[in-house]
């Protein structure tokens, strides 16, 4: 009895325990067109929500400098116990000062008149941060949107790559069987044969790299969507070349330089900062005036012998206090600040004139590699149909006996060659167009 309960319990939490793990293993199946890894990256790609959630909190900044102009108001309550009175001695005789508990209740208000422009200044280096990171929130929305479609057509191209790849398998497989039957019946040598084996060998190892090469670049792009890695992916485009420039294909070099000057968001962010830094200049100047501030105070206070302290006990004080201090040496620290602040201003000019500069040379090089992606690819696309053209030929007139299995061979090699080329043209002509419309700050302009 007892065995028999065992084993059913047993089986029951098998049941029940492939159950749960089929139910955490599930897959969801995505499917994904250009547009859909658009939005995609730019709604749930992880670093981009953490520079949003930067950008959230530079505006309480914000509104934190505005606060600074507001008067603070506080209540005080304090309950004192003098553990030893001070004593005075006055003609001979001791005089015991105070009592032995003091309770008391205060109202501040303090509203801060002049700071030296600390306030104003302030307030303007966070309005110039907010404008910083929201350049740079534009910048990492693009580079996101970017490297999502990299890797986008990555798996496109990984895709045709490897469906390449099994075709030369394929068609080299076929051959080696043909020329078995050949070398079978006389018609083909032994040097063919191991021609024939040597070239199927060969295309073996470019199929597994081609298989690798489809996984990883669909988990690098699960990685950039926050895609669970388990989930499958379904891309419903296919590998052919896109124009992405539009209006923009025309246009020389120096109008690609004038149009990044104006939309690249790096350097619309480091020109904020550098104002930034410069309001920075002018709270350390300010450290040098005095600040003014006026205060009233309301307080309740009771001194007692014991500590049953009743309302009726307390005795009401007011009084108004105009405060202006002025500290007028602390060891030459102000200066030094003052000279550190100076110093960092110098600094964002340099990084601001580095940028600027790599500026120009991005869009130099996003220019040439596009126009270069262009002349690659009517090459590489009459280059594919003469290989298959000579490939026709080459089996044709192998079958009739006219060439040799070493024709045949070299054909399928430069076919296989041409293809994978020229799958990689395409790849490079439309992310060369997305690599230039980045440089210039205008890679929105494919989801506006």
């Amino acid at each position: 009895m007892n065995r028999t309960f065992l084993k059913i319990l047993l089986i029951g939490l098998l049941f029940f325990g492939n159950i749960i793990i089929a139910q955490n293993t599930s897959q969801n199946v995505i499917y994904l067109s250009m547009n859909e890894v658009i939005g995609k990256s730019r709604n749930d790609n992880l670093s981009l929500k953490s520079k949003l959630l930067e950008y959230d909190s530079q505006s309480y900044e914000v509104w934190k400098s505005y606060s600074l102009f507001s008067p603070t108001f506080h209540y005080q309550g304090i309950a004192t116990n003098n553990l030893e009175l001070p004593v005075f001695v006055f003609m001979g005789q001791q005089f015991v000062v105070g009592t032995k508990f003091t309770f008391q209740h205060s109202l501040d208000l303090t509203i801060p008149l002049f700071t030296g422009g600390s306030r104003w200044f302030n307030m303007n280096i966070q309005k110039s941060l907010k404008k910083s990171l929201s350049e740079e929130l534009k910048g990492k929305e693009e580079e996101v949107v970017l490297q999502s479609l990299q890797a986008y057509y990555g798996v496109i191209l990984a895709h045709s790559i490897l469906a390449t790849s099994e075709e030369a398998a394929q068609v080299s497989k076929m051959n080696l069987e043909q020329v078995e039957k050949f070398y079978n019946v006389g018609k083909a040598t032994e040097l063919d044969l191991q021609r024939a084996k040597a070239q199927y060998s060969a295309n073996l190892p470019t199929l597994e790299k081609a298989k690798a090469d489809k996984i990883m670049s669909s988990q690098r792009l699960k990685f950039l969507l926050n895609i669970d890695f388990n989930d499958s992916l379904v891309i419903t485009d296919t590998l052919e070349s896109l124009d992405f420039m539009n209006d923009f294909k025309n246009l020389e070099l120096y109008d690609f330089k004038n149009l990044s000057k104006e939309n690249r968001s790096d350097i619309k962010s480091l020109a904020h900062k550098l104002q930034a830094t410069k309001e920075g200049e002018n709270i350390t100047m300010g450290s040098f005036l005095p600040s003014i501030a006026l205060s009233a105070n309301v307080a309740h206070q009771a001194q007692l012998g014991n500590s049953n302290v009743m309302w009726n006990d307390y005795i009401r004080s007011k009084s108004i206090n105009l405060v202006m201090s002025w500290p007028l040496f602390e060891g030459g620290r102000r200066l030094i600040n003052y000279q550190q602040a100076k110093i960092q201003t110098e600094q964002m000019k340099i990084l601001y004139e580095q940028a600027d500069k790599g500026r120009l040379l991005d869009v130099e090089e996003s220019y040439y590699s596009y126009h270069e992606a262009v002349k690659n690819l009517e090459s590489l696309k009459e280059l594919l149909l003469q290989t298959k053209e000579s490939l026709r030929l080459s089996n044709l007139l192998y079958s009739e006996g006219m060439s040799t299995q070493l024709d045949v061979l070299n054909a399928q090699l430069f076919n296989t060659s041409s293809q994978m080329q020229y799958y990689q043209g395409i790849y490079f002509y439309n992310i060369s167009q997305l690599n230039l419309l980045y440089s210039i700050g205008l890679l929105n302009e494919i989801w506006k």
